[in-house]
């Protein structure tokens, strides 16, 4: 009977043992710290200028193409919108937007070195 009793107590503990293993494995490694998602709000606004290589009033649609990369943006907001009806392709224009995650959002467009300008007649992004 003491046997039956020692081996139903090590089957017991192995049980405990291969569901907290399991456990283990489903827990995330920093709990209460879920990731941001890409499209936060709170995402930070980035700066540049470039050259102007596509413009769609209409549609708030602007390709600029920068000294390091080419930036495709989804102009949005009343007035970055209607700064777009002076903007023509080959302008060289300064930008704040956002990344976020599967899109680049304008929220300030200008021609560069005009008086509204984002950035600074100065700057060299």
């Amino acid at each position: 009977m003491n046997r039956k009793r020692m081996t139903g107590f090590i089957a017991g503990i192995g049980m405990f043992a291969f569901a907290a293993g399991i456990q283990a494995q489903i827990m995330p490694s920093t709990p209460g710290r879920p990731e941001a998602p890409m499209d936060s709000k709170n995402s930070a606004a980035k700066r540049a200028s470039g050259e102007v290589k596509s413009v769609d009033a209409e549609k708030g649609k602007l390709i600029v193409k920068t000294s390091t990369e080419e930036l495709n943006l989804d102009v949005q907001g009343t007035a970055a919108k209607s700064s777009l009806a002076t903007i023509k392709v080959g302008d060289k224009v300064n930008i704040a937007y956002q990344d976020k995650g599967s899109m680049l959002v304008a929220n300030s467009v200008t021609k560069a070195g005009s008086s509204q300008d984002p950035i600074g007649a100065s700057s060299k992004d």
